[in-house]
């Protein structure tokens, strides 16, 4: 069975990294195990980039393999810089949904 991290989970884990600054999983204040399904809902969305270390033993759930570390984590580019360079209009990220 997924355990699909909450927003205010999503939340407390993004406020906690910077565009800058690299952080581990065990930087983030909260349970590892519970930060490491939270870091690859980030990273699927594109919120986040950083080393994904997949589990080695195969361990998976139904949104695909689990993880056990993360390192070098880190904000990506905001998206309304992105779309700046385009000469666009800037979208505003919301968590995985871009809105116009």
């Amino acid at each position: 069975m997924s355990r699909k991290p909450s927003q205010a989970q999503l939340t407390a884990v993004l406020s906690q990294l910077s565009e800058t600054d690299f952080k581990s999983v065990n930087d983030l204040s909260g349970h590892p195990e519970t930060n490491l399904l939270i870091i690859r809902e980030l990273f699927r969305q594109g919120l986040i980039k950083g080393v994904l270390i997949d589990d080695p033993f195969g361990a998976r759930d139904e949104d695909g393999p689990l993880l056990c570390n993360a390192e070098r984590l880190r904000l990506r580019k905001p998206c309304s810089e992105l779309v700046a360079e385009h000469g666009s209009e800037p979208l505003i990220p919301r968590l995985g949904f871009l809105t116009l």
